[in-house]
């Protein structure tokens, strides 16, 4: 067994007893050192059963035990997630911050291979240091009385996009398809509700799947979903900025 380890998430303490190094390595920016006899919100003991799973539900390639019990550590905080009313999530989520401005979070969400990286990286290419990008494809939502915040976690994507520990208000979601004529369309709930669940996960225990709808319900109700359909111009980054941000702040 490798070294146990805890680390934060989304304002959660969790505590991963792990049997392969690589996961401990992969959460190093939001590993704490807890006190003896802190209460932790989480444990997650993983097995060479958890480790099975994974494999038999990514059959597509050879994978290693160690990058397998990576997916399983995600899966097993993803599960438990619902009853601190936080959502894992698949999309890309960037902090829009421009120098004496508050962040505002932005999610973006697609199949794999739609194009969401490649439209965060004109996000980057467009603003610079105004852009943070906080996770590249896994985030925690957080759901509030009336507010949602984007949280950073160490899922990020072959790309690696992340920023430990960082989080945002977030204010606006799209859903990203490709196209020629770039444009930002705000989604009735009736039809953003499919499309926000397809990228929600979805827990097997009935109490959890229950409580990940009723946290989903407050997340539309909160935050305005958009249809992002974009090229690869930049012209995608400042019809999404204008429709999500309603513009940029001067200067940009």
């Amino acid at each position: 067994m490798a070294e146990p380890f805890d680390m934060t998430l989304a304002g959660l303490t969790v505590h991963v007893e792990p049997l392969h190094e690589r996961i401990g390595r992969q959460c190093r920016g939001y590993r704490v050192d807890a006190a003896e006899g802190t209460a932790r919100d989480m444990t997650v003991r993983v097995t060479p059963a958890m480790i099975d799973r994974e494999r038999r539900l990514n059959p597509s390639g050879a994978w290693s035990d160690d990058y397998l019990e990576t997916l399983a550590v995600h899966r097993a905080v993803a599960e438990r997630l619902p009853a601190f009313g936080r959502l894992a999530f698949h999309g890309a989520a960037i902090a829009y911050a421009p120098a004496g401005v508050p962040p505002r979070g932005l999610v973006f969400t697609a199949p794999s291979g739609t194009g969401k990286s490649t439209h965060i990286a004109l996000w980057r290419r467009r603003f610079g240091d105004a852009v943070q990008v906080v996770n590249g494809d896994k985030p925690i939502l957080a759901v509030g009385g009336g507010d949602v915040t984007v949280h950073a976690t160490p899922w990020a994507g072959k790309e690696g996009w992340q920023t430990p520990k960082a989080h945002a208000p977030l204010v606006a979601m799209a859903v990203v398809t490709r196209g020629d004529v770039d444009r930002c369309d705000r989604l009735d709930p009736a039809e953003a509700t499919p499309l926000v669940l397809r990228q929600t996960y979805m827990p097997a225990t009935a109490a959890m799947a229950e409580a990940t709808l009723d946290l989903a319900d407050r997340l539309l109700a909160t935050v305005p979903v958009y249809r992002l359909t974009c090229s690869i111009r930049r012209t995608a980054v400042d019809a999404a900025a204008t429709a999500m941000l309603g513009g940029v702040c001067p200067g940009h």
